[in-house]
């Protein structure tokens, strides 16, 4: 039986563990090869490591503790030890701001595939080289191969205009616009019908990709 911690304890371990790490790290290098005054860069990674790790809001109440820890650590070894602790502060605020960012941009990818897994109408998602990234179950049906198999393969060897010469690879839409568009000819089992192709300009983590919606004409 597998146990998963709640995330604030998973933190709080993390937390500890860090502040222990810096901690014990900058004394032996003081024992060892003299003040290094180590911790403020090492408060700075590990910062920014809880920032890939954890919220912004946890991230965030960690960096004043780094920070005094840093102070702590170097207040008699440095000549500048508050303006040395700032930069925890300053590099604190920036994993802050990049977590948040990081949030921000999973919840929109969250919104965006209920979305579209929600569409009625066969869809697919392809990314700025017209390689498809995500297909509806209707549209592999309707192609006659399973979501798995979609993934990956150019737009063109799944949906053709119905007036071009077969086999001919054809390129992927480069604007918003409407068409006919047929399940491509050389697909086995595939539907026989006729669509009105829309092609959507969407975002996804930061790349231009297009989702092309079928209605049936």
């Amino acid at each position: 039986m597998k146990i998963t911690l709640p995330l604030e304890v998973r933190f709080f371990c993390w937390l500890l563990f860090l502040l222990t790490f810096i901690f014990f790290t900058e004394e032996i290098s003081t024992r060892l090869l003299g003040d290094q005054t180590l911790s403020p860069l090492l408060s700075v990674i590990c910062v920014g490591l809880l920032g890939f790790l954890f919220s912004w809001r946890l991230v965030l109440f960690a960096v004043p503790l780094f920070a005094a820890l840093s102070f702590f650590l170097i207040r008699d070894a440095s000549r500048y030890p508050l303006v040395r602790s700032s930069t925890v502060i300053a590099g604190g605020l920036l994993a802050t701001w990049a977590s948040w960012h990081k949030e921000r941009l999973n919840r929109q990818m969250r919104e965006f595939d209920v979305v579209i897994r929600n569409l009625p109408l066969p869809w697919i998602l392809s990314d700025p080289n017209g390689n498809i990234l995500q297909a509806s179950t209707s549209l592999a049906a309707l192609a006659g191969q399973s979501q798995e198999e979609l993934v990956g393969m150019p737009h063109f060897a799944v949906l053709s205009p119905p007036d071009k010469e077969l086999g001919q690879p054809q390129p992927g839409p480069g604007s918003l616009r409407s068409e006919f568009l047929q399940i491509h000819p050389l697909l086995l089992k595939r539907s026989n019908k006729l669509f009105r192709a829309t092609y959507l300009p969407v975002v996804v983590q930061n790349d231009h990709c297009l989702l092309t919606i079928l209605r049936e004409s």
